[in-house]
């Protein structure tokens, strides 16, 4: 009899430990899906913009010319075209729609509608605050601050612009092509070019070096350093990966006719005509090189 209790005693014992030890289980289950539940949510890419232009003040790839790289634009923060009337009410009602905004993607998403609408009625020092004031916010993703960067840059507030960019970046534990690409398009602006060129080869190598815009660009910082040869190469680069950039094109050509090689640059400019079935740009910068050839 007493074996048969002793027996039954470690039985007990050995299925109170198991009960405990599933509880103990649950309890981190539990704190572990608590733990995800409380960090920032990820937004979905329509939340986010995606990473497009999505508000006039937004830029998708910043470039010292017209970029061929635009996105469409995000028609959920289209800013409303402002009226001859009601201008400081739809001002005051977008900010009380701020300040009431339940989650931190709605309330970007407000705050970029009231950015474009100040862009429109030529407020850009209000624009350029609130999107500074943008920069606090603590649950945004990186798409998000790759935009508000995109829209400093574009209201010429490069410092700022910077550190969106940066922030961004972090976010992808340095992976983020466009956000590197317009973070080197501001630091080149700014004469920053040690800075511009990491940023703008880092980009260019995570696209496995088939990224015409940062090419392009890289090509213009090699300008600003007088290195016709590697302006030259990168613009070809860009060509090569895009055959219709224009801006690449009709730099390389005015590369090529500076450096004494005019005929080069007109052979370029007529294949890129005949690639994009014709460009004003284009003729222009073909007659300016024409006549730079007849005057020597």
């Amino acid at each position: 009899m007493q074996s048969y209790f002793s027996l039954l005693k470690n039985y007990l014992s050995l299925t109170l430990s198991l009960l405990l030890l599933l509880a103990c289980c649950a309890v981190v289950a539990s704190a572990q899906t608590e733990t995800r539940e409380r960090r920032a949510p990820a937004a979905t890419e329509a939340d986010s913009g995606k990473e497009s232009d999505d508000s006039s003040a937004v830029m998708n790839e910043v470039t010292p010319a017209p970029s061929p790289e635009t996105d469409k634009e995000d028609a959920s923060a289209a800013a409303p075209k402002p009226a001859s009337n009601g201008r400081t009410d739809r001002i005051t009602l977008l900010r009380a729609q701020i300040k009431e905004a339940k989650t931190e993607i709605e309330r970007v998403r407000l705050q970029r509608t009231l950015v474009d609408y100040l862009v429109a009625l030529n407020r850009r020092e209000e624009a350029v605050a609130e999107l500074r004031a943008m920069l606090d916010a603590t649950n945004l993703d990186a798409a998000s601050y790759y935009n508000i960067g995109n829209g400093l840059a574009r209201l010429g507030d490069g410092a700022n612009a910077i550190e969106a960019y940066h922030t961004a970046i972090e976010m992808r534990q340095g992976n983020y092509p466009r956000a590197l690409n317009n973070l080197g398009v501001v630091l080149l602006e700014r004469g920053q070019l040690d800075e511009a060129y990491d940023a703008l080869v880092l980009a260019i190598k995570q696209q496995n070096f088939r990224y015409a815009e940062a090419s392009y660009n890289l090509g213009q910082l090699y300008a600003a350093r007088d290195e016709a040869d590697l302006a030259i190469s990168e613009w070809t680069r860009a060509l090569t990966v895009q055959p219709d950039h224009v801006d690449a094109a009709i730099a390389l050509a005015r590369a090529y006719a500076v450096t004494g090689k005019a005929d080069r640059g007109l052979e370029v400019l007529d294949l890129a005509l005949k690639r994009t079935g014709g460009n004003a740009r284009l003729e222009a910068a073909r007659d300016e090189i024409t006549a730079m050839s007849a005057r020597k």
